[in-house]
């Protein structure tokens, strides 16, 4: 709900504010049982605080944004604004996208990566490391989901902080390792979030064998983060290909053939990378496949 100038009583009221309003209001009514569906009129009448738009405006502030006193006035970018649109958000989250629905996935075989290996110039080896650092071995949970950690932080960013203070435990102003669920139970956390925004929280994970985050989707070759998601859950050697896609366009194959683990690991895991041991253990790992061949 977008107002340009207050509504309600001692506000402007543009007939389109409270057009907006109206509207809005009348969506949640619902979650408003004592509230009785508006005339979308624009109108407030001669007195606005005895009219049913400001009625209703009262009424949310008490029982869903919990005003001890509600002042029937929506402010732009106040309190009741903002819940009111979380409270859409939700509305909307709920019916606008389901997550593809998994199955059995043909893993993985040593002839896709020596194919991948031959066409990036780098050793079977490399690959595997990084897919094993990722992803530790597997790319799929025991219920073919793929593997997705969701990024409580990132989600934040990409919803400009709007839901930090109402939902700390999938939002969050910085990293803080102590939200995560692990395993499957961060797909809990991820279904909260896509009821508040489902194109951000899909952007916000990172998924499959290389732990590609969401918002890297168009780089991996992805037209949007939706069709993105649905390669993650349609095969692994997907996976494989998003991987491929997303170090070619960043320019980092170069360290991968080189195995410059600290530079790799600071391209493709970020500046913190040092933090986890990323390129460490990738250097660990590429090892002990190469005593394996």
């Amino acid at each position: 709900m977008n107002i340009t100038h207050s509504v309600g009583i001692g506000g402007v009221n543009n007939r389109d504010d409270v057009i907006a309003v109206q509207t809005a209001l009348n969506a949640l009514s619902d979650t408003l049982p004592s509230m009785n569906k508006l005339a979308v009129d624009g109108s407030l009448g001669q007195t606005p605080a005895s009219s049913n738009t400001v009625a209703a405006i009262q009424l949310f502030q008490r029982d869903v944004v919990g005003m001890t006193n509600p002042d029937g006035r929506i402010d732009v970018g106040g309190r009741t604004q903002q819940m009111i649109n979380l409270k859409l958000s939700l509305l909307e989250g709920a019916s606008s996208y389901a997550l593809p629905i998994p199955h059995p996935s043909v893993l993985l075989s040593d002839q896709d990566y020596q194919q991948i290996a031959a066409h990036l110039g780098c050793e079977v080896a490399a690959i595997k490391a990084v897919a094993s650092v990722e992803s530790a071995g597997n790319a799929f949970f025991a219920d073919w989901r793929p593997k997705m950690l969701f990024e409580a932080h990132i989600f934040s960013r990409q919803t400009n902080h709007q839901y930090d203070s109402q939902f700390p435990q999938i939002s969050s102003p910085k990293w803080d390792k102590s939200l995560y669920l692990g395993g499957e139970r961060e797909y809990q956390r991820l279904a909260a979030a896509m009821t508040l925004n489902p194109e951000a929280a899909l952007r916000s994970a990172s998924w499959g064998r290389f732990q590609i985050m969401g918002f890297n989707s168009q780089l991996c070759g992805y037209g949007t983060v939706k069709q993105f998601v649905k390669g993650m859950f349609s095969s692994e050697r997907e996976h494989l290909n998003a991987f491929v896609g997303f170090i070619q366009r960043n320019n980092i194959v170069r360290y991968l053939v080189a195995k410059n683990w600290a530079a790799f690991a600071r391209a493709y895991n970020g500046p913190g990378y040092a933090q986890n041991s990323y390129d460490e253990k990738m250097a660990s790992a590429y090892s002990k496949f190469i005593q394996r061949q």
